[in-house]
């Protein structure tokens, strides 16, 4: 069930005792039926009820709340807010509180406005992805293989390709990445698995705090920055790769940012099934509309290639004619 203000601010109450509510304010979040409120307490603390709505929902917030809490022995713990007390709930479950995060939720321009910050998340990112498997997997997150990754992929494309949308360059450019094996042939890692601005908090010019861990697992790291590579200007997401790179101890895949380009047009796919699925057309129309932008930037490619082209055999055959009448001349 939902609750209001109130509720959440008597759950926080019950959660951590000596808390003292005095103000709330409800907290957008990515997960669906999941009520969180921030609550300010008399004594200046600043916290965060989460209260799940569904069965569902309590699943998926207990799994969140087991990895942040794994977390707090890495060197994300700068980042992930601390667990601060539970109480069960009337129906079932139970509610959770843990520390505000500190700062505001990111937006994508601040990363498009602030090099600092960029390369802050590109640290952050190469320390979840530096996370030991062994700590991942005690938190009782799923692994996944190159193997099973890459068939979910094609079975993905596939089944759109068959259902007649995707245009033959976009379907030819996706079976061409699907079959080259070395882009694919990577270590799992352990990754967010659900980035968005709604996930990550900056303050000033760094990143503050990153929460949602419940779609976390042991898989590609690629994951984490195809949200960024499609939505970030290139020389941004270079600044903020640099730093990821750096911040690696080992190096990373060298085709990397090839399959995190790939992932971010896969992204598409998986929107347009998940339309296909429910029967939303306003999903399946904003998917489809997607996937013809790919097809015009796939003809852009073409005809510049194409021009290229066209020009070397100019300039070759202008050079040729030259060196025959130079030769004449002698």
């Amino acid at each position: 069930m939902h609750r209001n203000s109130y509720s959440m601010a008597a759950l926080a109450a019950a959660a951590v005792p000596g808390l003292a509510p005095v103000r709330t304010s409800s907290i957008a979040t990515p997960v669906e039926d999941l009520d969180v409120a921030g609550v300010v307490a008399e004594d200046g603390r600043r916290v965060l009820v989460h209260s799940p709505a569904t069965m569902a929902a309590g699943i998926r917030l207990e799994r969140d709340l087991r990895v942040a809490d794994a977390l707090t022995g890495t060197p994300l713990k700068a980042v992930v807010p601390p667990v601060l007390g539970y109480v069960k709930l009337p129906e079932g479950g139970r509610s959770a509180v843990t520390e505000a995060p500190v700062g505001r939720p990111l937006m994508l321009d601040d990363l498009q406005d602030s090099e600092e910050l960029a390369r802050s998340l590109g640290e952050v990112l190469a320390r979840i992805h530096t996370v030991p498997r062994y700590a991942a997997e005690s938190a009782g997150v799923e692994s996944f293989t190159p193997e099973v990754l890459h068939a979910r992929h094609r079975a993905r494309i596939d089944k759109v390709h068959a259902a007649g949308h995707l245009p033959a360059a976009v379907a030819q450019r996706w079976d061409a990445l699907l079959a080259d094996q070395e882009l694919w042939d990577f270590t799992p890692q352990f990754i967010h698995g659900d980035l968005s601005e709604e996930s990550l908090f900056v303050s000033g010019r760094r990143l503050s705090a990153v929460r949602d861990w419940s779609s976390s697992l042991v898989g590609d790291p690629a994951t984490d920055l195809a949200w960024l590579i499609s939505s970030l200007a290139p020389e941004r997401f270079d600044t903020l790769y640099a730093a990821y790179r750096e911040e690696l101890p080992t190096s990373s895949h060298p085709r990397l940012m090839e399959r995190a380009q790939a992932l971010g047009e896969f992204a598409v796919a998986e929107w347009l099934e998940h339309g296909l699925e429910i029967e939303d057309e306003d999903i399946v129309a904003d998917a489809r509309g997607m996937i013809a932008d790919l097809d015009a930037d796939l003809a852009q490619i073409a005809r510049e290639e194409a021009e290229r082209a066209y020009d070397e055999m100019s300039a070759n055959e202008d050079g040729g004619r030259s060196a025959d009448a130079a030769r004449s001349e002698a």
